[in-house]
């Protein structure tokens, strides 16, 4: 689990103890080394996330990292959910309407309001009169354009 991501989740108040340890495998993996990143990779279930976010906090300071700022860490987490898109991963539609929950939440960009009427039609699809007679493969159309273009627009996202 990269950084921002994890720092997302704690932002958010969706942080598990499981989120600390994937991301020090995933620190380890990328040729960071501490002590504490150490030990933080090797505990398994049941974890304690007081002893967890101890051993985060230790990393951070031993890494020198500095946190990052709360929008620089949703626009990440959007960024890597484009990426899921293109990738093909998991369900585009669920993808999508988290994207559309983040910038909800922390953005007033209108570049990214087509990201509403995406969630709109997921709405319909699902729950609504779909007077549009909108199909899934549509929606999957929509939104792998609409992801492709946000992640070559100037959507700044370091």
């Amino acid at each position: 689990m990269d950084t921002k991501i994890l720092y997302y989740k704690k932002f958010e108040g969706s942080v598990k103890s499981i989120d600390y340890v994937n991301w020090a495998i995933h620190m380890l993996e990328n040729d960071f080394s501490t002590q504490s990143l150490s030990i933080l990779s090797s505990f398994n279930e049941p974890l304690n996330i007081f002893e967890v976010e101890d051993y985060f906090s230790r990393a951070i300071r031993e890494l020198s990292l500095q946190e990052p700022l709360h929008e620089e860490c949703a626009k990440y987490y959007i960024y890597e959910l484009l990426r899921k898109i293109l990738n093909d991963e998991d369900d585009v539609l669920e993808i999508a309407y988290e994207i559309y929950n983040v910038i909800r939440e922390h953005f007033t960009n209108e570049e990214l309001s087509v990201w509403y009427d995406i969630s709109e039609k997921i709405d319909d699809f699902r729950y609504g009169d779909n007077i549009t007679n909108i199909t899934k493969g549509n929606l999957i159309t929509t939104i792998v354009k609409d992801a492709k273009k946000q992640l070559k627009s100037n959507f700044n996202l370091n």
